[in-house]
């Protein structure tokens, strides 16, 4: 009878573990209104998920929050927000009970905190609200902690492969002085070249890699929507990317009039997504799906028999129906399905376009351009670029309808 009961507990237990690993949702961002350029919708939308959401959620929801006020014109708002994200995303601890959950249960039962390239998205966005705020240094440090989020990808041949955060760097190096800008720019080139060999979307060549500290005016111009997650594999357990449609493939600018050329890609988003790894939680997946459809096996087989056996096997009988029943609740309670929540309001691309002009204010065109080169009209900004005397002027573009009001920072030396 002991041994009964005990068999009763472990199956209550095993209820209860996995009954704690329950999924939770992506969060249904209306991606209608952000396309159309409502941002201020999308923006309530994720502050109201951040207050009676899921709180496994709160980072992902607080990054499209902040990238909202960043695009309202709201820069000092937006990195309050990004810092509280990145937060949560940069604190590698899991609570005991919260990796029992993920691996028992289900995956996404976890706190969000984002892969590796979302990490190091949420790094540059902060790097550029530091820089808006005339912090070349913590711009510098978000910049860092952003190589270093890249760098925990678990394939070793794709760690540090982001330019876009290299060459920042070493921009803010510069700023301030420092000898390690040379450093980062190097570390640039190398990133830039090796994404381009392994199928990275970019240019060879490009003048923010070749002359790193020419420009006094830059304009980053954000491209495309980024890719979508989703579970592919016969139990969902493999987590996969694909891109998502958009016609912005590529920007350009006048300035006072006068054509400077299109903007190089300094980051490709979808390719950060899809190098990102994530082999160990990847095995245990596939391990989870292997011992879904072998424990269902058993505790049929043990089911079957206990009702054939004899009456004088009841004893041993009434163990295969406890056993195999614990065996068949744990194939029906354990989840093999990948996390697929994601950032989903990341461009596809990060292109960058340096320029040498007089200080003072400058009519500045930005347009983005379709895959056949033809302007999209709807997405074109226009905004008066003020340089500074001795410094230089930072500006970010979204191939998205025009903001209310530009994205403008001013950097300097202290």
């Amino acid at each position: 009878m002991a041994r009964h009961r005990g068999a009763l507990r472990c199956l209550l237990l095993l209820f209860c573990v996995c009954a704690a690993g329950c999924a939770v949702a992506q969060p249904r961002f209306p991606m209608g209104a952000f396309v159309a350029g409502d941002y201020a919708a999308v923006r309530d939308f994720a502050a109201a998920e951040a207050e009676s959401g899921d709180d496994e959620n709160l980072a992902l929801v607080w990054n499209v929050e902040a990238q909202c006020e960043l695009l309202l014109g709201r820069p000092d708002r937006a990195r309050g927000i990004f810092e509280r994200a990145g937060q949560v995303m940069g604190n590698w601890q899991t609570s005991g009970s919260e990796a029992t959950g993920a691996i028992l249960g289900s995956e996404s039962s976890k706190t969000w905190k984002g892969d590796p390239y979302e990490k190091s998205m949420n790094a540059f966005y902060l790097a550029f609200c530091y820089l808006l705020k005339g912090e070349p240094d913590n711009a510098r440090a978000a910049c860092k902690k952003g190589i270093l989020a890249d760098g925990e990808v678990a394939d070793e041949k794709f760690q540090t492969d982001n330019a876009l955060l290299f060459w920042m760097a070493g921009r803010m190096s510069k700023l301030l002085g420092s000898d390690q800008a040379d450093g980062f720019f190097a570390e640039a080139k190398k990133a830039n070249e090796f994404a381009l060999q392994h199928g990275a979307r970019g240019d060879q060549g490009i003048r923010a890699l070749e002359q790193p500290t020419a420009g006094n005016l830059v304009l980053l111009c954000e491209c495309g929507l980024g890719p979508e997650k989703f579970a592919a594999g016969d139990q969902e357990e493999l987590a996969r990317f694909r891109p998502r449609s958009h016609p912005a493939v590529r920007a350009r600018a006048t300035v006072d009039g006068r054509s400077v050329g299109k903007a190089a890609i300094l980051l490709d988003v979808d390719y950060q997504a899809s190098t990102l790894g994530g082999t160990a939680m990847e095995g245990i997946r596939e391990g989870k799906a292997v011992f879904k459809s072998v424990s269902a096996v058993a505790g049929i087989v043990l089911l079957d028999q206990a009702l054939r056996s004899h009456e004088r096997h009841r004893d041993a009988a009434r163990t295969q129906a406890i056993v195999g029943g614990a065996l068949l609740l744990a194939s029906l309670l354990t989840s093999t399905s990948a996390d697929v929540r994601h950032w989903p309001t990341l461009p596809s691309t990060v292109q960058v376009l340096t320029l040498d002009v007089p200080p003072g204010a400058h009519d500045v065109v930005v347009e983005f351009l379709d895959a056949s080169g033809r302007v999209l009209p709807t997405l074109s900004q226009r905004i008066t670029a003020e340089v500074p005397t001795g410094g230089e002027s930072w500006y970010l573009f979204r191939s998205l309808p025009p903001p209310m009001a530009p994205r403008r920072g001013e950097a300097s030396a202290p």
